[in-house]
């Protein structure tokens, strides 16, 4: 029989460590300037925003005006840690000198494992504290020569005072919510989303923009860009291509085990929409949030979907656990493939002739009678509003023109 009087006091004794844990955790819940010091370009700057949740501890990533929850938070007296097993990416804080914070930030890229040098302090602002005063408003919308190639874009801002928000479309997809400030003439941006990082510089002249844009593996120059308010109609964030083969043929694993090819009973007969992306790919992140839901409506229409996923690195085991998270977190009702690594080579083993692809994500349309249809290249994520309403809508429309037809 259990002597509640003896264990009475030990309970107490555990209950008030628990509180006590809990209280001084709570130390550290608020907001935080978070910058990655040796980032190329300079501090990169962001928003981390820890509280309290019902279950534990939640935080959240701050790019106006995204609130990018944390998918793991674990908050102790002395540490805040995030972690995203869809991305692969760590952020570790540790308590230091001043009530600031310090760690480090570990992103995976096609080349390794990237570590960033962190640090936090309490506060919201972006660049600079204290009142900025501009001196123009790039409010507006503008062409944009992105890169060594002058790749043709569209750059979106909003500008609020000093505050700027915004995102660039380039047909490679978009950079996701940027923020920062104009400060006299200089244009500084932002952004971080668990992984990928981007940190944009220009100097304001009249109605032109030049500067250059830093990501976590980018030349000690970064990537060249200039812009002009637009004068030319809007670039097409996805490209509708002429597929390079009428038929589509692979037998590739999940991470349960089982393999998965197009000729398995549950796609006779059906529309079959293939994405091709990876989870190292933010874009990919952002059409996995339209595609889960979507999925899940017009299955019942006759509509089945396939993950093929390209993933960094030849670890396949790694690869499959990064593979169970990213489905996990978008909750994706369809089949996860590995296909391998995000190469010409082994795109072309999986894909045939219609291979190599070029830009993450890509999405293959098939018609109830097994051809290929259509690829549609590209996405437009959120941040570029109506470009993203678009997008969805074009997807929607080709699916249920497919849908239409008898096998």
């Amino acid at each position: 029989m259990m002597n509640f009087a003896r264990t009475a006091p030990v309970i107490a004794a555990l209950l008030l460590a628990g509180t006590a844990t809990a209280a001084s955790a709570a130390g550290l819940y608020g907001q935080w300037r978070v910058s990655f010091e040796n980032h190329p370009g300079g501090p990169l700057p962001f928003t981390l925003d820890v509280r309290e949740g019902k279950a534990g501890p939640l935080a959240y990533i701050v790019n106006p005006p995204e609130r990018l929850r944390a998918e793991q938070v674990a908050v102790t007296a002395d540490s805040i840690t995030l972690t995203f097993p869809s991305y692969n990416s760590r952020i570790e804080l540790k308590a230091a000198a001043g009530g600031t914070l310090a760690g480090t930030a570990t992103v995976l890229r096609s080349t390794g494992p990237v570590t960033l040098v962190a640090k936090a302090q309490r506060g919201t602002w972006r660049f600079t504290p204290g009142v900025v005063k501009p001196a123009g408003n790039v409010g507006g919308r503008w062409d944009i020569s992105y890169g060594p190639r002058a790749i043709k874009g569209v750059m979106m801002l909003k500008q609020t005072g000093a505050q700027v928000t915004g995102t660039v479309q380039l047909p490679t997809g978009d950079v996701r919510y940027l923020a920062g400030e104009l400060n006299g003439s200089q244009l500084k941006l932002s952004a971080f989303d668990g992984s990928s990082t981007g940190l944009w510089q220009g100097t304001l002249s009249g109605d032109t923009l030049k500067g250059a844009n830093f990501g976590a593996t980018s030349p000690a120059a970064g990537n060249p860009w200039a812009a002009k308010k637009e004068r030319q109609a809007d670039i097409e964030a996805v490209v509708v291509e002429k597929p390079g083969a009428d038929r589509l043929a692979f037998r590739l694993p999940t991470p349960d085990g089982q393999m998965v090819s197009l000729s398995d009973p549950r796609f006779k007969g059906k529309v079959v929409v293939i994405s091709i992306g990876g989870a190292w790919c933010p874009n990919c992140h952002d059409e996995a949030l339209f595609l889960g839901p979507y999925a899940t409506r017009r299955q019942k229409d006759g509509l089945e979907l396939i993950g093929l996923q390209f993933e960094y690195g030849t670890d396949q085991a790694r690869a499959m656990r990064q593979i169970t998270s990213f489905k996990t977190r978008y909750k994706l009702p369809y089949p996860m493939v590995y296909a391998g690594q995000p190469n010409a080579e082994d795109t072309k083993k999986v894909l045939g002739d219609l291979a190599p692809v070029k830009v993450w994500p890509s999405t293959i349309f098939i018609g109830r009678d097994g051809k290929v249809r259509e690829v549609h290249v590209g996405w437009a994520g959120p941040a570029t509003g109506a470009m993203n309403e678009k997008v969805k809508r074009e997807f929607d429309e080709t699916v249920s023109r497919l849908l239409k037809e008898r096998a």
